[in-house]
């Protein structure tokens, strides 16, 4: 008896090590295919569209048919995955239930959601330039196990890569600081610059404006020098690494120049280096990027070149005096820039630069790329001639010229310092196709809740944040969506004064919470390593905890008080307070995680947290037996 019961227990392990190698399989091989967050971000999207329209199709048949096929597939999850990872995919499969349940569609709409997201998921792996897991076991003798265990542990396996750092589509809403700087130090592109030099001194350039050549202009030594630094392997590298695996860097010829920088003058075209400016208006380009790399050819006491949304003061910008091999790279259409000069510098001779250019993008999508550096090209050949026309006004109508350059140049400044126009261009082109489909809740869907992503993804990678287009988004974003939100409640008010008063005392509280703590805290400067910890000793904090976010919460609940408010828009007001949750929560997961701090301060230094308890089993498959004894034995 007792050997029986020995063997059924042998038995019983034996198909619990198997179950468990089955998801440490399929979670190593979906994360071979799926590194890129761009990839996980679009299969986040897909996947349950997919399910949702196969559910929608069952539903046409019979609701409890397909309320039974969800029961039935977490009765089958239950003993392949791990347990907390099971709970949270029966969560969203309910939620999709219900949905389905809400939407009730027609058995077509179905149809065209479920292929949607079929061929979404194979769109998905060409954007990000990664092989279809499936094609991965499609040609090996196991192809039907393998396709039935990756449809099964599908959406588990896709929920654990997606709450990885790495993966994480919130990656996506990050503000990177993409302002790369390097120096040149080898022998060979030191004596490519000073061959340059030589070239510029040779030609005696004069000091009462700037001076332009494009790269085609010199020859023989020089162009020889300027050919290999446009291809030089430390820039390429340097962009090639913040972009990391899947990306392509190229030079960009046509745009390539040098210069040799003039005085300060008050009203020509040269006067814009001196003024926050972009180069280039091509910002809607998402996934790529053109990249002006300023490289000096010559010793230089007098410029600085500052990037004023890379901290958290734009009165106060971060800044590059770069000499003799420095270099620093920055998004042409993107990112805002200026130079100041130190006049009582000694600089012996003109600062003479080189402005090289490289553009990044996806390997899968080379037009892409290509289009980008095309047009981007064409702008800036336009606006170069423009600019050397009104370098030196001398009549009426250069000067008219000059100062149309210099106020077109203060618009874009504003424009791209309190809105960007990548955020610009995506709320315009919500609300058109909102027109088009004459549906407010898509417009509400699609920009209503972005800035909580954004909060959410800086503070998961606080790394290299560039904090000014951080706190820009997140502000534009919210006023969107604040602005929807109130304008929907004004609309539906109907006299409903209590639910008023409990409104207006909730962002009362709110907005003077944010006063006491100055925006640049309330935007995470501490948490993101700008400013210092400190103690917040005035009420609210010193009896509310976190006011802020509970005073928007009081807020937001108390609109659904009216009741056409409640009945037609209770989902906004629910996935308001649902996200604002979400970001509590992880405001006391980085408490927790942070070095211990009184009550009522400001948060401490990010500790970086650890891993989704969900993706414990998941993470711990990853590690080989080899690197497991090795972390023992160390």
């Amino acid at each position: 008896m007792g050997r029986a019961s020995g063997m059924e227990r042998a038995s019983e392990m034996g198909r619990a090590k198997m179950r468990h190698s089955m998801w440490v399989r399929t979670c190593r091989d979906f994360l071979k295919c799926h590194r890129r967050p761009i990839n996980v971000a679009l299969h986040v999207i897909t996947t349950p569209m997919g399910l949702v329209g196969f559910l929608g199709l069952l539903g046409r048949i019979n609701p409890l048919a397909m309320t039974a096929v969800a029961a039935i597939y977490m009765a089958a999850l239950w003993p392949l995955v791990p347990k907390r990872v099971w709970f949270v995919t029966t969560i969203v499969v309910a939620a999709m239930v219900a949905g389905v349940m809400i939407w009730n569609p027609v058995w077509w709409i179905a149809l065209v959601t479920l292929v949607l997201g079929y061929v979404g998921q194979e769109t998905a792996h060409l954007v990000a330039g990664e092989a279809t897991l499936q094609s991965t076991y499609i040609q090996t003798d196991q192809r039907f196990k393998r396709f039935a265990e990756h449809t099964l542990l599908l959406l588990p396996v896709l929920l654990v890569i997606a709450s990885r750092p790495k993966q994480s589509p919130l990656r996506l809403f990050v503000a990177r600081d993409a302002v790369l700087a390097t120096k040149l130090t080898a022998p060979d592109p030191k004596q490519d610059l000073k061959s340059i030099r030589d070239w510029v001194r040779e030609k005696h350039p004069t000091v009462e404006q700037s001076t332009h050549w494009w790269q085609s202009d010199l020859d023989d030594a020089a162009g020889d020098a300027f050919e290999r630094l446009s291809h030089d392997p430390t820039l390429i590298s340097m962009i090639r690494r913040f972009h990391g695996t899947g990306y392509t860097v190229e030079p960009v010829l046509g745009m390539n120049e040098l210069y040799v920088t003039g005085p300060p003058k008050q009203r020509s075209s040269d006067t814009v280096f001196y003024r926050g400016h972009v180069d280039g208006p091509w910002a809607v380009f998402p996934g790529a990027r053109l990249y002006r790399c300023m490289l000096a050819a010559s010793p230089n006491a007098e410029v600085t070149t500052h990037f004023p949304m890379m901290g958290t003061d734009y009165e106060k910008p971060h800044g590059f005096r770069l000499e003799d091999g420095d270099a620093v790279a920055f998004d042409f259409n993107r990112e805002l820039h200026y130079i100041t000069r130190d006049v009582f510098a000694a600089q012996q001779e003109p600062r003479v630069n080189l402005k090289l250019h490289f553009v990044a993008y996806p390997t899968a999508l080379p037009f892409y790329g290509k289009m980008l550096a095309d047009w981007t090209t064409n702008y800036d050949i336009r606006a170069r001639n423009l600019f050397l026309n009104t370098i030196a006004p001398d009549s009426r109508l250069a000067r008219l010229k000059a100062g149309w350059v210099l106020g077109w140049t203060k618009i874009f400044e504003s424009a791209v310092h309190y809105v960007g126009w990548t955020n610009l261009a995506y709320v315009a082109s919500m609300a058109t196709i909102g027109m088009a489909l004459q549906s407010l809740t898509w417009f509400l869907l699609a920009t209503s809740f972005v800035h909580y992503l954004i909060y959410l993804g800086t503070i998961r990678e606080p790394t290299q944040v560039s904090f000014g287009t951080f706190r820009r988004d997140a502000v534009f974003f919210k006023a969107v969506s604040m602005t929807s939100l109130f304008g929907i409640y004004a609309a539906n008010f109907g006299g409903q004064w209590l639910s008023l008063a409990c409104v207006v005392t909730g962002f009362a509280l709110a907005t003077y919470a944010t006063s006491v703590l100055g925006v640049n805290r309330t935007y995470f400067s501490t948490e993101l390593g700008f400013d210092t910890p400190q103690r917040a000793t005035r009420w609210p904090y010193n009896m509310i905890p976190h006011p802020m976010i509970l005073g928007a919460l009081l807020g937001i609940a108390s609109m659904s008080l009216v009741p056409s408010m409640r009945e037609q828009y209770g989902w906004l007001i629910a996935t308001h307070l649902a996200f604002y949750l979400v970001v509590l929560f992880q405001e006391i997961v980085v408490w927790s995680n942070s070095t211990r701090r009184p009550d009522n301060t400001t948060f401490g230094t990010i500790a970086r947290p650890r891993p989704n308890a969900a993706c414990d089993d998941f993470l711990e498959s990853l590690r080989t037996p080899k690197s497991r004894d090795a972390r023992h034995e160390k």
